[in-house]
C-alpha cells in the first residue's frame, strides 16, 4: 500500500492551489549537492525469478545535481505539443550579460509551417507501449501518431491526436546508446528496446509550446491521472528500465536519488513546478522518502492553457539557480543571446518568492548489503509482494486505456 501512495504521489503531481497567471516564472535556488548512489548492474526478469541488483557507489555533486544527468522529457496528456527546443551553452548564469549565447541541439515542429514537412532534428519519440513485464511493466517502443499504437520507425505524436488523461510518451536525443553494461554509457537496461541518450549538460534549457485541453473522453474514473496533464523529467535511464517509476525500490533509480522535475504539472485549473531529490534529506526514514516523492513545490502558480496555446520552459544554470517560465515572446531560434533571455525573463512577473533549497547532505539513502533490498527500504523484503503490486498497477493502466 505505500508504495503504491508513493507511486500515486510521484506521478499525480502535488496538490496545487485555485489561482494562477497566464505569464511568470517561477525560480529555485541552491539547487545541487553532493551525494553517493549505486546504479542497477544487473536485471534478472523472467516468471521464476525478479530482481535488479545494484553496482558500487559512485559520487555526484555539485551545482544541479542530479540533475546534471542526461534527461529524459515526459509529456503526459491531455496534451498538445507544437514545438520543443534544447539548447546547452558552457556558462550561464540568470540576470548575467555577455555576449555569448546558447545554441539549440535538439528540435521539433509539429506545425508543418516552414516546408510542409514535420521538423524533427536530433529527437526520438519513445513510449511505455512494448512487451511486457510483470513486474517491470511495459518497456519503450517507438509508437504511432496516436502515442499509443506500437510502430518499428521513429515517428512523433499526431498533430491531431485526441489528448488523453495517462497516455505518456517521452523524447530522446537520436544518438543511440552502446550494448547494455554496467561501465556502457548508457549504463544496464532491458532487453529488447529502442535505447537513446537523453539530454545532458550542467547547464541546459528546455523549450515547449503547448496547451494542455480537457479530456473530454475519458471518465473521472478511468485514471489515477484524470485531467492532469504533465511536462516533466527524469533520468534517461529510468524510463530504460521500468514503466512502474514508484513501485520499485532497486529497478527505479528515483529510490537510489537520480530525481525527477515537474516542469509544468497542471490540476483540474492551474500549473505549478515541483524539484523532487534527496537534498537536505538524509534519505533513511519514511518521512524523508515521501518528501523526496512529493518534492519542494516552487512559490506561485502558472494558469492552465485549456483553449490557447502557450511558449515557455525550464533554465538550469551554472550557479545552481532554476527557473521555469510563461512567456509569448520566445521564439525557438537555432541561438538565442543570454541578454534576450535574460530580457524575456526580465519581462514577465515573479510568481512568487525564490524557493531556496536546504543544503545538501554527503550521503544518499540508506542501503543494505543484500540484493533485494539495497537503497531505500521496502515495507516487504518479498520480491514476490512488489511484483503482485506491480502486476495489479499494470493491469489497471492497461485497462484504462
Amino acid at each position: 500500500m505505500y508504495y503504491s501512495l508513493l507511486l500515486l504521489s510521484l506521478l499525480s503531481g502535488p496538490a496545487i492551489a485555485l489561482s494562477g497567471s497566464t505569464s511568470g516564472k517561477i525560480q529555485f535556488s541552491g539547487v545541487g549537492y553532493d551525494f553517493q548512489y549505486r546504479p542497477i548492474s544487473k536485471i534478472t526478469d523472467s516468471s521464476k525469478d525478479y530482481s535488479c541488483q545494484l553496482g558500487k557507489e559512485e559520487w555526484m555533486t555539485g551545482p544541479n545535481a542530479p540533475f546534471t544527468e542526461n534527461l529524459a522529457v515526459h509529456i503526459r496528456g491531455p496534451l498538445n505539443l507544437h514545438s520543443y527546443a534544447y539548447y546547452t551553452t558552457s556558462n550561464y548564469t540568470i540576470g548575467v550579460n555577455d555576449t555569448s549565447s546558447w545554441s539549440r541541439q535538439a528540435y521539433f515542429d509539429n506545425y508543418y509551417k516552414d516546408s510542409g514537412v514535420l521538423s524533427m532534428e536530433n529527437v526520438t519519440f519513445l513510449a511505455h507501449v512494448g512487451a511486457t513485464s510483470a513486474c517491470l511493466g511495459k518497456g519503450l517502443s517507438y509508437f504511432g501518431q496516436d502515442a499509443i499504437t506500437p510502430a518499428t520507425t521513429n515517428g512523433a505524436p499526431g498533430k491531431y491526436m485526441q489528448p488523453l488523461s495517462g497516455v505518456e510518451y517521452m523524447i530522446y536525443s537520436n544518438i543511440s546508446c552502446p550494448k547494455s553494461s554496467v561501465n556502457g554509457g548508457c549504463g544496464v537496461y532491458r532487453d529488447n528496446i529502442p535505447a537513446f541518450y537523453g539530454f545532458s549538460g550542467t547547464t541546459k534549457m528546455f523549450l515547449f509550446e503547448f496547451s494542455m485541453p480537457n479530456d473530454t473522453v475519458s471518465s473521472a474514473n478511468s485514471s489515477n491521472y484524470y485531467n492532469q496533464p504533465r511536462i516533466w523529467l527524469s533520468s534517461d535511464s529510468l524510463p530504460r528500465v521500468t514503466s512502474n517509476y514508484g513501485s520499485q525500490y532497486n529497478c527505479s533509480c528515483l529510490f537510489e536519488g537520480c530525481g525527477s522535475v515537474d516542469v509544468f504539472a497542471a490540476d483540474s485549473t492551474i500549473m505549478n513546478s515541483t524539484l523532487s531529490s534527496f537534498q537536505g534529506l538524509n534519505g533513511n526514514t519514511t518521512a524523508d522518502i515521501a518528501s523526496m516523492f512529493n518534492g519542494v513545490t516552487g512559490n506561485g502558480q502558472y494558469a492552465r492553457p485549456f483553449n490557447t496555446t502557450v511558449k515557455g520552459g525550464i533554465i538550469f544554470d551554472t550557479a545552481g539557480n532554476v527557473v521555469t517560465f510563461i512567456s509569448d515572446s520566445l521564439e525557438f531560434e537555432q541561438n538565442i543571446s543570454f541578454s534576450d533571455i535574460n530580457a524575456m525573463l526580465n519581462s514577465v512577473p515573479s510568481l512568487g518568492d525564490i524557493t531556496t533549497l536546504k543544503a545538501g547532505s554527503s550521503l544518499g539513502p540508506v542501503s543494505s548489503t543484500t540484493k533485494k533490498n539495497a537503497g531505500v527500504r521496502a515495507l516487504s523484503n518479498n520480491p514476490l509482494w512488489i511484483c503482485w503490486t506491480t502486476v495489479i498497477t499494470t493491469f489497471l493502466h492497461v485497462f484504462v486505456l
